[in-house]
């Protein structure tokens, strides 16, 4: 016989019957919403614009820098039938012009928006400086597209005076948005290849939110020149980092740079666009400038590099290097890929805040460029050619190990670092402005134990 405390044991109660129930209903809940944001997604209305848009390749330019020029503002410039431009010194009044007939070691090439303008206004008040580092120039120039269209109340008359005033604007006549970075991008190493790859050596490319230490820059190449000609005349240290050969690829020990090499005939897929597969690595890219960082900081990591002999210097393509990360597939995230544009991890890349190219790196890149169709996101599209032209990404530790925070006392971002990323403008000019005034406090208390080997930057 069944009694009424038999039944209470048998059923569950009301508050527990009522917790299995919304257990089971939330987890149904986050499998559905999961589903949803993971299953194949066509193109966004974006992404088909980008895709339709993408084969063009050439745009109007609209204002060119002098950055690259080596002319004295005093001799006599006869710009001759194959330089149809006038002399370029009388536009700019207010350039520097000690520098101006300087070898240029170093370009710092900062990718920027027209509406940006206090941005740039703290990068040429702070570490952008043009200027002469032991005999060798640094130059800048802010890479731009228009703003708004060219008819639309004058286009952007700011950017105008900007360029007219300081010589450091390179503009094409292209409409801003997320996805046609990548296109910035290819105009500037066509444009390079035209008017700097006879005047300057390597290249910074960075974003216009960033701090970079230039001193240990022009440091860092001015060590690796030295190296390259030491090693032409048969020693194996290039800038103090001791080459180490052996098993999958070569690496640079003592300071942590690590090179990431590209094998030929490595057989994989990638999709790139609607219906369109292609094998054999050498085409088809990656973008995606967010996924997680599997980079191997502090000189560890995945070698997958292809020896070169020590008697031809290595290209240079290094930064903080991203390793088989995937694309975002959550369709409201701007780093959105679809599965019909790309599938599998991308290649090894450089994060597009800041990295170092090689002229030589750049030519390899810009010839690449051409057997690789445009993808949306910039920094892994470099990774997707560099991949092409079997050129290695190295990363260096110094490269945006950690983001800029207000809160941390500024002796934090002084030990080897390079590049440091998202800074606002106020963020930098107080970050500046420690570093001219209170730098020696960081040395005396060596913070976080830090050991500082710099001085004040020169003004």
């Amino acid at each position: 016989m069944i009694t009424k405390g038999c039944i209470r044991i048998l059923l569950p109660r009301p508050g527990v019957s009522r917790l299995v129930v919304l257990s089971l209903s939330s987890s149904l809940a986050l499998l559905l919403l999961y589903s949803s944001l993971n299953v194949p997604q066509s193109p966004s209305a974006l992404h088909q614009v980008f895709l339709h848009f993408r084969h063009v390749r050439s745009y109007p330019l609209l204002r060119r820098p002098r950055c690259c020029l080596l002319h004295p503002p005093n001799s006599k410039f006869n710009p001759g039938p194959s330089h149809p431009r006038p002399n370029p010194w009388s536009l700019y009044p207010d350039s520097n012009h000690d520098i101006e007939a300087s070898p240029i070691l170093l370009l710092l090439a900062i990718k920027s928006h027209p509406a940006n303008s206090d941005r740039r206004a703290a990068i040429r008040a702070t570490w952008g400086r043009e200027r002469e580092w032991r005999g060798q120039g640094v130059r800048r120039v802010f890479l731009l597209g228009l703003g708004r269209d060219r008819g639309e109340e004058g286009g952007d008359p700011d950017v105008g005076e900007e360029s007219e005033r300081y010589g450091d604007i390179l503009q094409w006549e292209f409409r801003e948005s997320f996805f046609n970075v990548t296109l910035k991008e290819v105009l500037f190493w066509n444009w390079f290849h035209q008017e700097c790859s006879t005047t300057v050596l390597y290249i910074l490319k960075g974003d216009d939110d960033v701090y970079v230490d230039v001193e240990r820059v022009v440091g860092f190449l001015q060590n690796r020149e030295t190296g390259m000609r030491r090693e032409e005349e048969g020693e194996t240290e290039i800038g103090g980092e001791t080459l180490i050969r052996g098993g999958r690829g070569m690496r640079r020990g003592q300071k942590g740079e690590t090179e990431i090499g590209m094998r030929r005939g490595t057989e994989m897929k990638r999709v790139i666009g609607p219906g369109a597969t292609r094998e054999g690595g050498t085409e088809g890219g990656t973008e995606g400038g967010a996924g997680r960082d599997r980079g191997t900081e502090g000189g560890a990591g995945r070698d997958r590099g292809t020896e070169r002999g020590t008697g031809s210097p290595q290209p240079l393509y290094m930064g903080r290097i991203f390793v088989e990360t995937y694309p975002v597939r959550i369709w409201w995230n701007k780093y959105y890929v679809p599965y019909s544009l790309y599938l599998g991890p991308y290649p090894p890349y450089a994060g597009g805040g800041g990295y170092l190219l090689s002229r030589d790196a750049l030519s390899l890149l810009l010839h690449a460029s051409t057997r690789v169709p445009l993808f949306p996101i910039d920094d892994a599209y470099v990774g997707m050619v560099a991949q092409a032209a079997n050129l290695s990404a190295r990363n260096h530790p110094g490269f945006m190990p950690v983001e800029y925070s207000p809160f941390r006392h500024p002796c934090h971002y002084l030990n080897s670092i390079m590049v440091l990323h998202k800074l606002l403008p106020t963020d930098l000019l107080h970050l500046w402005s420690f570093l001219q005034t209170q730098v020696h406090s960081c040395r005396d208390s060596a913070q976080d134990g830090l050991t500082l080997a710099r001085a004040n930057s020169p003004g």
